[in-house]
């Protein structure tokens, strides 16, 4: 089964040097299988464990999940077999870093892909479907991205030609693959365990923002632009920031997120008895810093014992083990990228969990503010001229799609999981 795909925004697979200057099949099946993990663990009846995790991921003595079973894992191999091609790189120099007002320091991009990119699904095993693999990548490509960095912009795709998909045939695939006389054959089990703590479509939110733009509007984004002010010299002669645009996207990632955690965004999660030490915010944006698992404040060495790091906050000991390394944001941005000649488009979206908050956070405020702010209603107005420019105008929140959920302007109230994906998959 071949698919075509073209790149909206730079696509970053990754490779050993940490940079994207080539495409990498184990970049995309990493995506893929972090949206498959995503929507099995919203069925309820299936479990999926974080391959990552040494202490979670399969096999559990000889127990495995449905997206081991899938995508392989140690003692099982993979039921399909991802071939790519295609993609360019949007430039050849180092990367970008932008800065927006205020900032000292900013986000590095680097230079991603961008054109088409061929997908082959070769399969390897005879229990194997083509919707095991389509479904989630339909779903990342219509409300999320592909590829890793995705909150900084990167991985909005545009599936072509995709043949016609449906969540029942999923389901009936997983139920095949995951059948008991096929996993006695194979002399293994299907393993059954709680899915809390890990991405679950059920507990995501996704948005599309649009809005009218003059040419070359990109030259006055916030963290583009220069700046006279600081002497911040922007990027609006530079050639890789050239290229990009040229790719067809603008990177505007950088200039959101800031208003958003540092800016006045961050009234929409801060409030006078919320984050007075930072461990919200390393949580909801993530940190390259070492956080406690249990609070999320930053820890150091415990000065007592090397072996451990010492939580200011839990005032106590903890093993490596009991800490995050680095925390991923849970809030992903994308570039603009253009619908027509003057309409242009960027998605917010992200996985916010139910439980396990850090204390003084309200998910359902903060996501009704966050709505508020995207479609002009709430007390928090975002300053689009300020951070996209003076050329844009008409902004509006497009779409809010959510589970279970009286924001979702789709489906409000959709309690249904196979409702709600398979409208995913057709509505807008």
């Amino acid at each position: 089964m071949k698919i075509r795909m073209v790149c909206k925004t730079p696509l970053w697979t990754g490779d050993v040097d940490k940079k994207s200057n080539f495409l990498q099949s184990t970049g995309i099946a990493g995506s893929l299988r972090w949206w498959t993990e995503a929507i099995l663990r919203s069925m309820d009846k299936f479990y999926a464990c974080d391959p990552v995790d040494n202490n979670n991921k399969c096999p559990y003595e000889k127990h495995y999940c449905p997206a081991c079973l899938i995508f392989g894992a140690t003692g099982i191999r993979r039921t399909f077999r991802l071939n790519v091609s295609g993609g360019e790189r949007v430039f050849t120099s180092g990367a970008l870093n932008i800065k927006p007002t205020g900032r000292n320091r900013g986000w590095y991009l680097g230079c991603g892909l961008t054109g088409a990119i061929n997908l082959e699904i070769v399969y390897l095993d005879k229990d194997f479907d083509g919707s095991l693999v389509l479904l989630p990548l339909f779903i990342a490509s219509k409300w999320g991205g592909i590829g890793a960095k995705t909150q900084h912009g990167y991985g909005v795709v545009e599936i072509e030609d995709c043949p016609k998909i449906d969540f029942k045939g999923f389901k009936k695939a997983i139920e095949k693959i995951t059948d008991q006389e096929r996993l006695s054959k194979l002399g293994i089990e299907l393993r059954y365990e709680s899915n809390n703590g890990l991405p679950d479509l059920k507990k995501m939110f996704f948005a599309k923002v649009q809005f009218e733009a003059e040419d070359d509007w990109w030259r006055k984004v916030n963290g583009i632009a220069p700046r006279s002010q600081d002497n911040y010299r922007g990027y609006i002669n530079d050639p890789r920031m050239i290229s990009w645009i040229n790719s067809g996207s603008v990177p505007i990632a950088p200039a959101l997120k800031d208003w958003l955690r540092y800016g006045n965004g961050a009234r929409l999660w801060k409030t006078a008895t919320q984050n007075q030490n930072g461990r919200i915010e390393n949580w909801l944006f993530g940190t390259t810093e070492r956080t406690c698992q249990s609070c999320y404040e930053r820890v150091r060495k415990d000065k007592n014992n090397p072996q451990k790091f010492w939580c200011p906050n839990c005032n106590k000991s903890i093993r490596k083990e009991e800490t995050f390394e680095r925390t991923a944001s849970k809030i992903n941005i994308s570039c603009a990228y253009p619908v027509n000649d003057n309409l242009w488009e960027f998605r917010i979206w992200g996985w916010i969990p139910k439980g396990g908050l850090p204390a003084g956070f309200d998910r359902d405020c903060f996501l009704d503010n966050l709505k508020q702010a995207l479609d002009g209603s709430g007390s928090v107005t975002v300053s689009w001229n300020e951070l996209l420019g003076d050329q844009t105008e008409n902004h509006k929140l497009k779409v809010w799609r959510e589970f279970d959920s009286s924001r979702d302007t789709v489906k409000p109230n959709e309690s249904d999981i196979g409702n709600y994906i398979q409208s995913l998959l057709e509505d807008e």
